[in-house]
C-alpha cells in the first residue's frame, strides 16, 4: 500500500485557546485542525479564487476529535493531515496530533461534502477541476461519529452567531459550535474536568446575527448531549465526553 499523501505543520498551544485549567479547548483543537486543512488546500491550488471560478466549495458535514491526553498551554504540537478521495460524495480528512516527543495524542476525523455555490446542492459528480485532486484513495484512521439521543433534555440557554464567531461565509464558523456546546454544560463540571472527546453533526448553517436555542442531556456520567435549534429546525448536535 503506498504511503498516504500528507501535509505537516507545527502549532503552539496558545493561552487564549485553553480553559481555566490550562488545557486546550476542543474549539481550539478544531481551529488548528481547520488551519492546517486550509493551508494544505492552498498549497494544492484550492484557493478562494479557485472555488469561485468553479462555483463549488467544501462544507463540513460532521467530525469527531479525541485526545488520549489533552494538551497544555505552551506545548508545541505537530499536526499531520491526510485527505481522502470522495466516497459517495463525502470527502474524509483526518488530522493526527503529535506531542513534542512524536507521540500521537489526538485525532480529528472530519467529513466534507462538495456543494454547488449557485444551487446549494451537494455535487455527486464534482467539476472536472476537482476530479484530479491529489488525495489518497484510503486513509487508515477513523473515529466514531455517532451521537445518540438522551432519554430527556433540558433547556440550556441561547446562543447567537455574533460578529466575532462568524467566518467569510457570513455564518457561525464550524469550530465555534464546539465552544457553544461547551458553554452549554454546567460550569462546575468543566472546572474540574476537560473535554477529552467531542463529536459534532452540522445540520443547517446559522447566519451572522441569528440566534438559536440550546438543549442538553446526560448520556452517562461522563458524556453529554447538546443540540441547537433555530426556527424549529436543528442546527447542530454534539456529544461531549469529559475526562
Amino acid at each position: 500500500m503506498p504511503e498516504p499523501k500528507t501535509f505537516t505543520e507545527t502549532f503552539r498551544v496558545f493561552d487564549f485557546e485553553c480553559d481555566i485549567n490550562r488545557k486546550l479547548l476542543p474549539g481550539g483543537a478544531l481551529r488548528i485542525s481547520q488551519q492546517i486543512s486550509t493551508d494544505h488546500c492552498d498549497c494544492l491550488g484550492l484557493t478562494a479564487d479557485f472555488y469561485r471560478a468553479n462555483h463549488a466549495v467544501f462544507l463540513l458535514a460532521k467530525l469527531a476529535c479525541e485526545f488520549t491526553r489533552v494538551p497544555l498551554i505552551g506545548e508545541t504540537l505537530t499536526l499531520v493531515t491526510l485527505p481522502e478521495t470522495a466516497k459517495r460524495a463525502v470527502y474524509k480528512r483526518v488530522t493526527r496530533i503529535l506531542d513534542e516527543a512524536g507521540r500521537e495524542i489526538g485525532l480529528v476525523d472530519s467529513r466534507w461534502v462538495l456543494v454547488d455555490t449557485d444551487t446549494h446542492r451537494i455535487l455527486r459528480r464534482p467539476p472536472e477541476a476537482f476530479a484530479a485532486l491529489p488525495f489518497d484513495e484510503e486513509v487508515p484512521f477513523a473515529l466514531n461519529m455517532e451521537i445518540p439521543k438522551p432519554e430527556s433534555t433540558e433547556p440550556a440557554g441561547t446562543a447567537r452567531a455574533d460578529y466575532t464567531l462568524c467566518d467569510t461565509n457570513r455564518h457561525l464558523n464550524n469550530t465555534h459550535y464546539a465552544d457553544v456546546a461547551c458553554n452549554a454544560l454546567p460550569l462546575e463540571e468543566l472546572e474540574r474536568r476537560a473535554v477529552r472527546r467531542i463529536a459534532l453533526n452540522y445540520h443547517s448553517e446559522v447566519p451572522a446575527g441569528e440566534s438559536f436555542e440550546l438543549e442538553r442531556g446526560r448520556l452517562d456520567e461522563n458524556t453529554w448531549y447538546v443540540a441547537g435549534q433555530r426556527g424549529g429546525k436543528r442546527c447542530f448536535e454534539a456529544k461531549l465526553t469529559l475526562e
